[in-house]
């Protein structure tokens, strides 16, 4: 026997995740009084009142809303994760791996996680996914992503995602051979050298920044880009100076006239990558493969 109607726990999960009847009922594609009705009724079989009114249109959840809450939560998580893992199994016998990453990973490295996937089930089906790494990881928590690839752990208090550094590769200041030769020592030759950094997001731009006030260096900044082979190409063209993770570096062609500037670990300044995946019930059939095996090594 079912104790109470399912779809009045789906609508009340909605209208606490999007926080109004109004954009709950645009999701569900019901109109506004008919969603206030079931909810109502919902309210009356429980005996308990689920949501405050803040303004005159956001809800929040009482106590009691927040408990029931963690329980919907669950129910329809695992059922989407249901299906995901149905959908993993269902392209033409293939398995399928939806991965994210932010504009702001090399592309050497996702093309490396690419390569280690096809090596180990050469059938996967492949999907990738460009976005903001907050998105990408609410795409990841509802199970639209099975894994992203990232420069920065997920928030400690996230218990949904689990994160794992899969990489530690030396950041280098590299520019064109013919602009090499006026910067060699580093890094005193950065002091008004023209310099192209990551955007401030990236963990590595503060790092860059604690390094030249260390050093004292005023560099001049041409630009900064969250793009690492759009920079790639900005230095190829003499534009400036870049600080670039040494594997990109060394996955160049080698017919680019690209020099690395000073000395072997200078700034001792390192790109992290990380693996986030969600806890699931059922994990994918790859992805534990990938949490253990995939390294990035310069």
């Amino acid at each position: 026997m079912i104790p109470f109607n399912y779809h009045h726990l789906y609508y009340f999960y909605t209208i606490a995740r999007l926080g109004s009847v109004s954009k709950a009922g645009e999701e569900l594609r019901l109109g506004q009084p008919t969603l206030s009705t079931q909810l109502k009724q919902f309210e009356s079989y429980l005996n308990l009142k689920l949501f405050e009114r803040q303004g005159r249109k956001r809800l929040t959840l009482t106590d009691e809303g927040r408990h029931i809450l963690t329980y919907a939560k669950e129910i329809f998580e695992t059922g989407q994760e249901m299906m995901d893992n149905l959908g993993d199994l269902s392209h033409k016998g293939r398995i399928r791996i939806q991965i994210g990453a932010p504009d702001s990973v090399p592309k050497t490295f996702l093309d490396m996680l690419l390569q280690f996937i096809l090596k180990i089930a050469p059938k996967t089906h492949l999907t990738v996914q460009e976005d903001r790494s907050g998105s990408l990881i609410e795409n990841l928590k509802t199970n639209v992503l099975d894994i992203v690839l990232t420069d920065a752990p997920a928030g400690s208090l996230d218990e949904q995602i689990e994160s794992t550094l899969i990489g530690k590769i030396p950041i280098v200041f590299c520019a064109h051979t013919e602009l090499a030769r006026k910067y060699r020592s580093i890094p005193k030759d950065l002091h008004n050298a023209p310099l192209i950094l990551p955007t401030a997001h990236s963990e590595i731009y503060h790092s860059l920044q604690e390094y030249f006030i260390e050093h004292k260096i005023r560099p001049d900044i041409v630009a900064e880009i969250q793009n690492v082979e759009l920079t790639r190409r900005l230095v190829l063209s003499k534009v400036g100076i870049a600080p670039l993770n040494l594997l990109t570096i060394k996955k160049a062609p080698s017919k680019e006239p690209l020099a690395v500037i000073g000395k072997p670990g200078t700034p001792k300044i390192y790109e992290k990558i990380y693996i986030l995946v969600k806890k699931r019930i059922k994990p994918h059939p790859l992805v534990s493969n990938i949490v253990t095996d995939f390294k990035i090594s310069a």
